[in-house]
């Protein structure tokens, strides 16, 4: 797993997922069984500045309804 440190446009990602899981009445376990991932490594990826791998990343946007242009196109939201 890379850390965001190392991809800065993604420094939001954990608490932008945490927010949209929670607006979606998600706990960790039922996000982590929708998409077919750990609980622990859910809670990795919200606490500990890990960030997903791209098949996990792209199912969470999808569950959880995030929008991509923020973490892809960081100087578009800037502007």
């Amino acid at each position: 797993m890379s850390k965001i440190e190392n991809c800065t446009y993604f420094t939001d990602f954990e608490e932008d997922l945490k927010k949209a899981r929670k607006a979606k009445n998600f706990t960790r376990a039922q996000l982590a069984e929708i998409v077919n991932i750990e609980p622990r490594y859910l809670a990795n990826i919200e606490n500990s500045d890990n960030l997903p791998s791209l098949p996990v990343f792209c199912a969470l946007i999808r569950t959880c309804h995030l929008p991509v242009d923020p973490y892809f196109f960081p100087e578009l939201i800037r502007e």
